[in-house]
């Protein structure tokens, strides 16, 4: 079996803090993320003597090794005495050699140095420093790095970059007398300077993997494919109050129900972007037999499942923040979230499509909670707090997803390497099935929000009637069909605008033949025109065809959508040019272009920090 090493020049009279605490979270997410396919050694106070011994005792099994501490251009200063570069880099030579090891990591100021003597002898990859650093940093730096090959599976490059960026944040203390302690070891000459790592290796590929051991699994029967997702995922609904789930749920008591009536039952009661990605993953159309096995396919699918979810739930924040500003219940939105929007409405297609909605539905929420009398529209967003421990799983479920997200969508990295090797995919598909699984547990309460398309309003009233009725033609953009049926919500308040709105309550039956529903009003949020129902322009349609914004193209004033079904396929993008002509046959659709057209427009300037009213 391959073996980590950690080693860290700490003191155990005086202890350095951020030493202890980088040993412990490496250590913790070494423990937590390992399958069985390493062993972890462990030196929390390394010395000359124990770290030889474990070079004697591992011979050519090291796969990685990480050092934490004091250190200087030639030297690491272990607990007890100086050790030489030169010396380590040959006690590393013969796993080198044996290409078990990966990578070699000398947290510690001023190790660049000792870079060219380890590849020389073999070493594929060294993550060293040029100059003091930081101890805060440093620390930030090593366990964040191990949380992205561990946890998020990256590779070398992708956690080195990850990582760094997380130390960036920690570096702007200035560093002098009073500054934190950093890990020189006071060099002639030598002045502390800001954190600087440097990823070095011969051969790009080196640093394109992933440089943890992972011995190659076979899918056990107990581990089929969305049999945890499909039963995660009824319970939530159950556990929320679904009424079809729970009638599902009294039948098990009584009489076996098969896979495929849950995964139905789910699929009817969830918005349709969710849905229809859902179908695709539980293989339910004819074709996808290949979603059904741990393969590079499948994880892609898993990939898009959670990047769709989360993209829908970015949009709906979004909206409101919009929503804020038009009806003025908020006079201006702060810089902060300004620059958030312009960054968002300004991404391209291949952006987007890995974009973090996660980190955007964080800073959104944390504006609104300093808005005093202004609730989430989704109310259940409250129970999903970062500073809630509960929650701890459902951020590292996504914080991992969106690493697959990225990985599976780019596919290979600046080498030409698969960014995930193919031993390591089944592996991944069981993981990241669990991780959707820790997402949709807490998001049972979609079911609550009925997605649909307001196609046409139209006054009733009578000349003998006192009450006029707003009677709203509608089609529900709920389940992975979308349905074709066009239903009537008779309101006696009309919603102030057509589009794709996501709605809260549910209307009372007022004619089944009719396919009426009635009721006072409805609490609504318009998601349009960041999501479209093309077919809404169409007089002649008889089904939904929904569509998301994707990108805006001013070399020729076109807007760029991405089909629900096929947000990744660029054949299926739908354009809408601001310019476009129409015929004299088809006033109702020009009408219905230009008015998404000049909402597009309205929310580009908005996002631009000038929302003003369109001619």
């Amino acid at each position: 079996m391959k073996k980590i090493i950690i080693a860290f020049a700490n003191h155990p009279q005086a202890p350095l803090q951020s030493v202890t605490e980088e040993d412990e979270g490496i250590h913790n997410t070494l423990i937590a993320a390992n399958r069985g396919d390493y062993s972890i050694h462990r030196e929390s106070f390394a010395t000359v003597a124990n770290m030889n011994n474990a070079f004697s005792t591992y011979g050519s099994d090291i796969a990685i090794f990480h050092y934490a501490g004091h250190a200087g251009e030639q030297s690491l200063l272990f607990t007890d005495q100086a050790a030489n570069g030169q010396g380590l880099a040959y006690q590393l030579k013969p796993s080198a050699a044996s290409g078990a090891l990966k990578l070699v990591i000398l947290n510690g100021c001023s190790t660049g140095a000792q870079v060219a003597q380890l590849l020389e002898l073999g070493v594929p990859a060294v993550i060293a420093t040029s100059a003091a650093i930081n101890d805060r940093s440093a620390r930030i730096f090593g366990v964040e790095f191990f949380k992205g090959v561990c946890v998020k599976r990256m590779s070398i490059r992708q956690a080195f970059e990850a990582a760094l960026a997380a130390a960036q944040l920690a570096s702007a203390v200035p560093l002098g007398v009073d500054a934190p302690p950093s890990r020189d070891l006071n060099l002639p000459g030598k002045t502390p300077r800001e954190p600087f790592w440097g990823l070095f290796f011969n051969n790009a590929a080196a640093v394109d993997q992933n440089p943890v051991p992972a011995e190659v699994k076979t899918v056990q029967p107990t581990e089929e494919p969305n049999i945890q997702l499909t039963q995660t995922l009824f319970a939530a609904l159950v556990k929320d109050g679904n009424l079809p789930a729970k009638q599902i749920d009294e039948r098990r008591q009584t009489e076996i129900i098969e896979d495929n009536v849950i995964q139905k039952t789910i699929l009817d009661v969830l918005p349709h972007p969710i849905a229809i990605q859902l179908k695709t993953l539980f293989a339910a159309e004819y074709g996808a037999e290949g979603l059904k096995q741990p393969g590079l396919k499948r994880l892609e699918q898993i990939g898009r499942v959670f990047h769709i979810t989360s993209e829908f739930m970015g949009i709906i924040m979004i909206s409101q923040l919009w929503e804020l500003k038009i009806m003025q219940k908020v006079a201006e939105l702060p810089d902060e979230m300004m620059q958030l929007l312009d960054k968002y409405f300004s991404l391209s297609i291949a952006d987007r499509s890995v974009y973090d909605y996660s980190a955007l539905i964080r800073s959104i929420r944390k504006y609104i909670d300093t808005l005093p009398d202004v609730q989430y529209f989704v109310s259940e967003l409250s129970t999903l707090r970062d500073s809630d421990p509960e929650n701890k799983p459902f951020g590292e479920a996504c914080e991992y997803l969106q690493y697959i997200r990225s990985a599976t969508y780019a596919g290979y990295g600046s080498s030409g390497q698969p960014k995930i090797a193919e031993t390591e995919v089944p592996g991944m598909c069981i993981t990241a099935e669990a991780m959707l699984s820790t997402v949709f547990e807490r998001l049972g309460f979609l079911h609550r929000y009925t997605l649909t398309s307001i196609q046409n309003i139209r006054i009733n009233k009578y000349r003998h009637d006192t009450l006029t009725v707003f009677d709203h033609q509608v089609v529900k953009l709920m389940n992975s069909n979308a349905s074709h049926e066009i239903n009537y919500y008779l309101l006696a308040k009309h919603l102030d605008n057509s589009g794709v709105v996501l709605i809260k309550q549910v209307l009372p039956v007022f004619n089944v033949e009719r396919r009426q529903y009635k009721g006072d009003s409805l609490e609504f949020l318009n998601l349009s025109p960041l999501v479209v129902d093309v077919n809404a322009f169409e007089s002649r349609a008889d089904r939904s065809n929904l569509v998301i914004f994707g990108q805006y193209q001013p070399a020729d004033d076109t807007y760029v959508f991405r089909t629900v079904p096929k947000p990744d396929e660029a054949m299926d993008y739908v354009r809408i040019n601001i310019n476009r002509r129409f015929a004299r046959n088809e006033q109702q659709e020009q009408g219905r272009y230009e008015a998404v057209c000049q909402q597009l427009t309205a929310f580009r300037k908005f996002a631009q920090q000038a929302l003003t009213p369109i001619p």
